[in-house]
């Protein structure tokens, strides 16, 4: 069911917008009805009665009891399902421990058998279960076969949509490495004293060499001597072994022998100036590059020797990609993985256990579903003119925080012009001095755009007139506030280059396929990462059935020669799985601190960097006269607040759910503190339920939320009705009391779409959960 057509583009009709005719769906790996399987709606009904007076205690208290009776027979018939079970030994083999329990108590435990402890024990576990159920079921999250990625086309001249499930759910499943485990089996090889003097030997990413003095970003020049300014022009990425025989024996000899190159060597690197090892890009290519690294070894005993022990790994890993399919064998091949890596690498196999999103294990899957998907010319239709106002707007917010940047910039510019007494100034100290501006706590320029941003949007929705604070949803034509976004967001161009591109994340709630063909359908606005080209990301590239096509097409909208970021591989939130994944042989690397993933022929330290002013705007110059606009080289750091700023509405304890045309912009919200919601004080099972159900009415909230504790990553799924979802919930507000006190803001979110609106089918009838991930292009270019 593939598209072919002239160009990466399509357009957004009636604008001039257009759209990539690539993008994506992103998926859940079980069924959206599965999220009933914990409700109880007569124990819910029991509830409200008892708590209005209409109804007794004795009367909730058996309705309740049934209810927690059936949470236990869902919870045992879970723990033994093996997709469940392979779901969760991914996630965190630990917990089939709690499973094994589970299933040993059985369906219906006797609780004259049980005491307190085994009671709670029991309660926990099964509160476990529908915490990783409801992950599974609801969230579209890309990772493993429990959340798939399928690449769709968009065709303008097709239907509304064209879909055709395969038999299977997904079609291609792979298993990686996690970068941080190929690096310490690294770092031990670099330990070994035979293997290290064939480790690659590198000048840190971010250091320039000027003569016997060593350029650092944040500190003054280093002086070193002669010999040492010898020996680090030579530290290219060769191996020592080379570089050392060069220093004591080539036509520029500095050392009398080739011993005393190690002992020069050592001291560099313990000086912090050079890296000796092998250099690993954050990426899934990191394995193929240890691979050729150690290929390259000269000494045949040694390279044998590490190989051998690599692929005693990479036989692990695929005992591990072979148990798809059967739990108790990816148990058993994780546990065989876990071990070697100890004994290879000599550090534990695992980072962060335990924890539900944040663990990083050994290695990791990643599937593509086993789905064709062609959506078209209706479906851009009810985006089109919504959309474009919502682009226009972004294209405002880029380009206001890239002038407030600017303005940040002049200003410390100007200050160390001043202080050096030359109009010409090391790239380095102004870097580290605009970090304050970027990444302080106060006063930051971006936050003042993006309460101006919210402020304007105000203005457009007219905000006072939207109805009182129980009112449930507004809606607009597009026609009637297009005057008003056009006089709000008068930006003529985005910020900077990467500005030109938007993701937006975009549901579509229809009963199926088909009622979408009939016209049946909503779509609702999820995050809008603007001026964010999140196509440009390993996990979701390597799903695509031609990346170079996907690189030709980026390398189109914004050009060649972009400023890159090289990353530390501590950086927040950045993994292999999200790393860039599309860059251009024309990029640079700009290293403003120590990072893997060095390309030779792309790498730009920001200390061989100066910035200076030309004709009013400050420019960025290398010495071989190549230059850049100033806000270019802060372009991802601008980018990551153009993300976090787009907010349609201002925080309130209650906004309405705003819709333009067929476009549900902003889902009903509502927002309290732990304090205020009274749940983190019940302790007790059915006390918590009454809580919720109290708090539920007070607040008049659906049954079905998500809801975001402040101290948490992500949202969690609430079913008010579900015994099992809400003491679950319970337990997170009271430890977020205990972790950040009485003030932690809870903002719930109602669902939409719901079950009932989840459109995507499987081969056999089911069907899930999806988000369409979409790239727009502005017509304009950045200035």
């Amino acid at each position: 069911m593939t598209v072919r057509a002239a160009g990466h583009l399509v357009g957004l009709p009636g604008t001039g917008w257009r759209v990539w005719r690539d993008a994506l769906l992103r998926t859940t790996g079980f069924p959206a009805e599965g999220l009933d399987r914990f409700a109880a709606p007569a124990a819910a009904e029991a509830a409200d009665a008892f708590l209005a007076g209409a109804g007794g205690r004795s009367e909730f208290d058996e309705a309740f009891a049934a209810a927690v009776a059936d949470a236990t027979r869902t919870a045992w018939e879970l723990a033994g399902d093996p997709l469940f079970r392979e779901a969760v030994t991914w996630q965190n083999p630990a917990m089939l421990v709690a499973l094994d329990g589970l299933r040993k108590a059985g369906p219906a435990p006797d609780p004259a058998r049980q005491n307190k402890k085994s009671r709670y024990r029991q309660r926990i576990r099964e509160e476990l279960v529908a915490r990783y159920w409801q992950r599974y079921c609801a969230k579209n999250e890309t990772v493993g076969f429990f959340g798939p990625v399928t690449w769709f086309t968009l065709d303008p001249d097709a239907p509304a949509a064209q879909v055709k499930p395969g038999s299977g759910l997904v079609r291609e499943r792979r298993v990686w490495f996690e970068r941080w485990a190929l690096a310490a089996f690294a770092a031990k090889l670099a330990d070994d004293h035979e293997v290290r003097p064939h480790l690659p030997v590198r000048l840190r990413a971010p250091l320039s060499l000027d003569g016997t003095r060593v350029l650092r970003p944040a500190q003054p020049p280093l002086a070193v001597t002669p010999t040492e300014a010898a020996a680090l022009a030579r530290c290219d990425g060769r191996p020592a072994v080379a570089l050392t025989a060069e220093l004591a024996d080539g036509p520029d000899a500095v050392l009398h022998k080739q011993s005393d190159g190690y002992v020069l060597l050592a001291q560099l690197a313990e000086r912090g100036l050079v890296t000796w090892g092998i250099d690993l890009p954050v990426s899934p290519d990191a394995e193929d590059v240890l691979s050729e690294a150690l290929h390259r070894i000269g000494e045949d005993t040694v390279r044998h020797r590490v190989l051998s022990a690599f692929e005693s790994l990479r036989a692990a890993r695929d005992e591990v990609a072979a148990a798809a399919g059967r739990p108790d064998r990816l148990a058993a091949a994780l546990s065989t993985l876990d071990n070697e890596f100890v004994r290879h690498a000599g550090v534990p196999a695992r980072q962060r256990d335990g924890e539900m999103y944040a663990g990083r294990a050994l290695c990791y899957e990643d599937t593509v579903r086993d789905l064709d998907v062609v959506l078209g010319g209706p479906v851009l239709e009810a985006l089109a003119a919504p959309m474009e106002l919502l682009l226009r707007s972004v294209r405002w917010l880029s380009a206001a925080i890239a002038d407030a940047y600017r303005d940040a910039l002049r200003e410390l510019y100007d200050d160390l012009a001043t202080e050096l007494g030359t109009a010409t100034i090391p790239a380095g100290p102004l870097w580290y001095l605009a970090q304050g501006p970027l990444f302080g706590s106060v006063d930051r320029p971006a936050d003042q755009v993006t309460a101006e941003f919210v402020r304007r949007w105000a203005a457009v929705f007219a905000v006072d007139a939207m109805g009182s604070e129980n009112t449930e949803h507004v809606e607009f034509t597009s026609a009637e506030l297009a005057a008003a976004v056009a006089e709000q967001f008068p930006a003529e161009a985005p910020g900077w280059s990467g500005a030109r591109l938007h993701s937006p994340d975009l549901t579509i709630c229809a009963a199926s396929a088909e009622a979408v063909n009939r016209g049946e359908f909503t779509i609702v606005l999820g995050e809008l990462h603007a001026a964010w080209a999140t196509f440009n990301c390993a996990v979701f590239v390597l799903g695509h059935e031609n990346p170079q096509r996907l690189r030709a097409a980026l390398r189109d909208d914004l050009g060649p020669g972009r400023s890159l970021l090289l990353y530390p591989p501590d950086f927040p939130r950045l993994t292999g799985r999200i790393a860039r994944y599309l860059d251009d042989d024309s990029d640079i690397q700009l290293a403003f601190t120590d990072a893997p993933g060095i390309v030779p022929d792309r790498l730009l330290p920001l200390t061989a960097l100066t910035v200076s002013d030309v004709d009013g705007e400050l420019v960025a110059a290398a010495a071989d006269g190549r230059s850049w606009p100033l806000i270019e080289l802060f372009g991802e750091l601008v980018a990551m607040h153009a993300v976090d700023a787009f907010k349609l509405v201002a925080a309130a304890s209650h906004t309405p759910r705003i819709t333009i045309d067929k476009l549900v912009v902003s889902r009903r919200t509502w927002r309290c503190t732990v304090a205020e919601s009274g749940l983190a004080r019940a302790r007790e099972f059915a006390d918590r339920f009454l809580a919720a159900r109290r708090w539920r009415a007070a607040l008049g909230l659906p049954e079905r939320v998500f809801v975001k504790i402040a101290t948490e990553t992500k949202p969690v799924y609430v079913d008010f009705t579900a015994p099992r979802y809400v003491s679950s919930f319970c337990a997170m507000v009271r430890a977020a009391r205990d972790a950040g006190g009485d003030d932690v803001l809870l903002t719930v979110t109602e669902m939409l779409p719901a079950p009932e609106e989840a459109w995507v089918p499987d081969g056999q009838g089911r069907r899930y959960f999806s988000e369409m991930r979409l790239q727009f292009r502005d017509p304009e270019a950045a200035r």
